[in-house]
């Protein structure tokens, strides 16, 4: 087994954490511009936080339902005994932009845009202690 190989994860928790993947690199390009849109940002931020989790669920055989929300989804870690490194008042600013933010306007500062910038990065970390280690 190679050092950047799960040890923990199904194909489905692979599957997920490839996703993420292409999530994290639309935000790292995005950031790279600071007039692009923030719907988007936010969007692919929130995607790769559900991506991570699910895919931490999964590694560790909890079933769940189909779901955006990032709050249940850390309500279902917590009860695995499993940490989640963010505050669920930060999750809970991001859950719009699974699916309102496409139809309503939510706005984030470049503040926000920062702190997204620092979950993703301490997710990322967690997520590898979680499946990787």
């Amino acid at each position: 087994m190679t050092p950047n190989e799960p040890k923990r994860a199904t194909p489905e928790a692979q599957m997920l954490l490839r996703a993420a993947g292409s999530d994290w690199k639309t935000v790292e390009l995005l950031l790279e511009h600071r007039d692009a849109p923030v719907s988007s940002v936010g969007f692919h931020a929130q995607q790769y936080l559900e991506k991570v989790m699910k895919a931490v669920l999964v590694s560790n055989a909890v079933i769940f339902h189909r779901t955006h929300d990032l709050e249940e989804l850390a309500d279902l870690l917590e009860r695995r005994g499993i940490e989640l490194p963010l505050p669920k008042a930060q999750l809970r600013r991001l859950n719009p932009f699974a699916v309102t933010i496409r139809y309503e306007d939510i706005e984030l500062t470049l503040t926000d845009i920062d702190t997204v910038a620092e979950m993703m990065e301490n997710a990322q970390a967690w997520v590898e202690r979680q499946v990787y280690e």
